[in-house]
């Protein structure tokens, strides 16, 4: 499809799948020539040296680390309306945290691989503004955001003759607290609710 029909095709034609959990089954962009394809593929992989299934990629390790390095002229984005959050409270109790976008055409930059035949994503991070640090403020990943791609980076992102390394980091953008909504799901009523 033409680049500039994207977001009529989410609009019109497409489900977006829910990112609720590892192997869910998850929809991405990719340019391929001068043309935006579809492809539905399983969020995460594992590889042998891995004890446990890569979701998110650090993009502060894009370059630096062997194994994603691989996959860095795989690049995708993956539609995406919100996502789920934990916050650790004060009492140790957890509560989930749906954060909107309140753009409806926002994309995450992931990366994508295929192993076994399977076609596989993971979706970029970095590092959390102060919103989202209060809400992600615990766990081996505390402090971390997905990384979203402004319209105006979008198809640069998906370009592959885009190389250069610092080119394809300056298209890397943290959004902002005002950009997202933020609803506790678990919410605890108190004296004054």
């Amino acid at each position: 499809m033409p680049r500039e029909t994207i977001n009529q095709f989410l609009k019109q034609s497409t489900p977006l799948y829910e990112i609720k959990h590892p192997k869910s089954q998850i929809q991405s962009f990719q340019l391929i020539g001068e043309s935006i394809t579809t492809a539905t593929c399983t969020w995460g992989t594992k590889p042998s040296w891995c004890p446990d299934l890569l979701t998110n990629t650090k993009s502060e390790k894009l370059f630096s680390s062997p194994f994603w390095s691989l996959y860095v002229n795989n690049r995708v984005l993956v539609p995406v309306h919100s996502f789920y959050e934990w916050q650790t409270q004060n009492t140790g109790k957890k509560h989930k945290y749906e954060i909107t976008f309140k753009n409806p055409y926002t994309y995450f930059a992931g990366l994508w691989g295929e192993e076994d035949g399977i076609r596989w994503i993971t979706i970029l991070t970095g590092d959390a503004n102060e919103k989202m640090k209060s809400i992600h403020n615990s766990g081996d990943n505390k402090h971390r955001q997905p990384i979203i791609m402004p319209e105006q980076n979008q198809n640069h992102w998906m370009d592959h003759s885009v190389t250069n390394p610092k080119d394809i980091t300056d298209l890397l953008y943290q959004f902002t607290p005002e950009e997202t909504t933020e609803l506790d799901l678990n919410k605890e009523a108190t004296l004054f609710d």
